[in-house]
Parts: structure tokens; C-alpha cells; sequence
């Protein structure tokens, strides 16, 4: 094989990769920035989370630009470094794997919320955790083997393994969420409008990172010259990151259509949304016919 092609083999989707990750974390910021902006009244362990993944979502950016610069840059050139899997690439991955642990966590604390069923939330917490094991294994043996033609013959099984269980548990998590919600609806227009755009939106959120999942399993098993599957893996962490920072400042625009609707002239109070330390003159009260609280800043909902 020439080493045009090589180049080409080892380079092409690893840089995409990274340029897909650099756009995706202007998003993440901005997304930060907003939530910083809007949410000043959220639990202190809320905002430290959204403080923690976009520290977390920097340190994997500045990673990502770093292994291509050691490619392109700094072994500019040197072919025999490109059969080579640099230490920050597998960090890299460390990191994007533990963002997925995070926002999975998230989503099924949820859960448990929604359905106050303990058990499940226990099973899909294991799942979750065994999946987030199989990418840290995967990223500690490219320490171990840093030769990418060892490195696919030892994790072949732990890599194929890891991601299809990433896609399934994100799938189930997004179809679990949409269940419990259905669960909810009464039956008046206003309060099933809002379960609706919720249930859409927790199929695309789950099903988009699931797509990844399998595209990085498709990539790694049809694509044994490439690097494919590491820019799958990259955009993979970024998108779990944009979509729980898009989950808390959706509830602001939640709450402003409820407000919107004509208020129903009978019944007792829809309570809006709670949060730590609310702020009593931002929360109003609508009038309808069944006593439903919706929680926003607890990300659930309780009637």
C-alpha cells in the first residue's frame, strides 16, 4: 500500500472526526452558556453537573485536536508512526465513554422518577455500567497494544460487544422514558401536547446516539484499515453531552407555551415548575380540571 493511501486509511475519518467534535462543542458552550443564563435557581447539583461535563467536553476537544496534531504536525511525514494509536486518542475515548455514563445516569434517575420503579432503574444503572466498562478496557489495552493491527485483534470482541450494548441501552432508555410518559397523559389536550413533545424528543435524543453506537460497530468490523470507527466514538460522546444540556434548556420553552394556553375557567392549580430554590415571582399558576404537577427543573413528572 502506498503511503498516500495510508495516510488516507489512518487519517481521513480521524480528522472529520475531530472537525465534527470542534463544531459539536461550539454548540456544547453555547448550550452551557444559555443554561448558565436562564437556570440561576437550579440545584447546586444540577448546575455542577452541567459545570462537569463542559469541563469534561473541553478536555475531549482539546484531545481530539491533539491527536491529529501529532499525526499531521508534529510526525508530519513519518509513516511509521501512523501504525501507532497515540496516548491521547485513547484518553480521548476514556473521556467521551465517561460523558455516556454521565448522561445515561441522567436519563434513567428519570426514569426511576417517572415510574418510581427502583428495580428498573437498578438494571438499566447495570447496563449502563457494564457498557461504559467495555469502552474504558478498550481504551486501557490501546495503552497496553499501541499497534492498531494488535490493537483490533484484542478488542475485537470487548469493541463490537461495548457498542452494541452502548446502542441498546440508549435505545431502552429512550423507549422506557416514552412508556412512562404515555403512562401519564390524562386525556386533556393541553398536558398531552406537552407528553408528546417530550416523547419525540426522547426517541431522537436516543435514537441518534444509538445510530453512532452501531455505525462505530459497522465501521470497526468493515473497515479494519481505517480509523472510522474512533471519529464514530468522538461524535458519539459529544452528542450525549448536547443532548442533556438541550434536555434542561428545553424547560424553559416548555414552560412558556404552558403559559400561552388560554387558562381553563374551572378545576384547581397546575403547579408549574420546582426547582431547589425557586423563585416565587417567575412561577405562575393555570387553571385546570385535574390536579397535575409537572416538574421541570426535576426533570419528572408527578401527578
Amino acid at each position: 500500500m502506498s503511503e498516500s493511501l495510508i495516510v488516507e486509511d489512518v487519517m481521513q475519518a480521524a480528522l472529520s472526526g475531530t472537525l465534527a467534535t470542534m463544531l459539536l462543542y461550539g454548540v456544547t458552550c453555547m448550550q452551557t452558556f444559555h443554561y448558565w443564563q436562564t437556570y440561576e435557581h437550579d440545584r447546586k447539583t444540577l448546575k455542577f453537573m452541567v459545570l462537569f461535563v463542559w469541563l469534561l467536553e473541553t478536555a475531549h476537544t482539546a484531545l481530539s485536536i491533539h491527536f491529529v496534531e501529532y499525526y499531521l504536525i508534529i510526525h508530519f511525514g513519518e509513516v511509521a508512526h501512523l501504525g501507532l494509536a497515540v496516548w491521547s486518542m485513547g484518553v480521548t475515548c476514556i473521556i467521551g465513554f465517561f460523558i455516556g455514563y454521565v448522561v445515561n445516569l441522567c436519563f434513567i434517575w428519570r426514569i426511576s422518577r417517572l415510574g418510581q420503579n427502583r428495580w428498573v432503574a437498578i438494571c438499566f444503572a447495570a447496563a449502563a455500567t457494564i457498557r461504559c466498562g467495555f469502552g474504558f478496557a478498550n481504551c486501557i489495552l490501546s495503552f497496553i497494544y499501541p499497534l492498531w493491527t494488535d490493537f483490533r485483534v484484542r478488542v475485537y470482541a470487548t469493541m463490537v460487544a461495548g457498542q452494541i450494548l452502548s446502542a441498546v441501552v440508549d435505545g431502552v432508555i429512550a423507549f422506557t422514558l416514552c412508556y412512562y410518559l404515555r403512562k401519564r397523559r390524562t386525556g386533556m389536550k393541553r398536558t398531552d401536547s406537552i407528553i408528546t413533545r417530550l416523547q419525540i424528543y426522547s426517541i431522537n435524543t436516543g435514537a441518534i446516539t444509538a445510530l453512532f453506537g452501531v455505525l462505530a460497530v459497522i465501521a470497526f468490523v468493515y473497515l479494519p484499515t481505517t480509523t472510522a470507527f474512533v471519529a464514530f466514538v468522538q461524535v458519539q460522546g459529544k452528542l450525549y453531552a448536547t443532548s442533556l444540556l438541550t434536555s434542561l434548556n428545553a424547560r424553559k420553552r416548555t414552560m412558556e407555551k404552558i403559559e400561552q394556553s388560554a387558562p381553563v375557567p374551572e378545576g384547581v392549580v397546575l403547579s408549574l415548575f420546582r426547582s431547589a430554590r425557586p423563585d416565587p415571582s417567575c412561577l405562575e399558576t393555570i387553571e385546570v380540571q385535574k390536579s397535575i404537577a409537572i416538574d421541570i427543573h426535576g426533570d419528572s413528572m408527578d401527578s
